[in-house]
């Protein structure tokens, strides 16, 4: 796992919209893993959307009922946390 995460680069972890945001105003991502559990999850969705931020947003959440929500406000692939960690792992190595 170690050299998956090498390959990828630089990690951010954010936990909240205002600090999400302010990094995204910053600094341009390859993509972006989005767990729906940040308060906010939908809410960056949007603002990606209306401020046309170009990456690839993988969404990683419990809560597979978001998952048409999250499709339609731009994520390019949503994941349930409880079982599609494998299938995560070969989306990001696809890039």
């Amino acid at each position: 796992m170690a050299n998956e995460v090498s390959e990828i680069g630089d990690i951010y972890l954010k936990n909240s919209l205002q600090q999400a945001i302010s990094i995204l105003t910053e600094t341009k991502f390859k993509f972006i893993i989005l767990d729906l559990k940040l308060p906010d999850g939908i809410e960056l969705l949007k603002w990606l959307k209306t401020n046309k931020i170009e990456t690839k947003v993988f969404v990683f959440s419990i809560s597979t009922e978001l998952k048409k929500t999250a499709l339609k406000y731009g994520a390019t692939a949503f994941f349930d946390k409880s079982k599609d960690a494998d299938e995560l792992i070969e989306a990001l190595k696809k890039g």
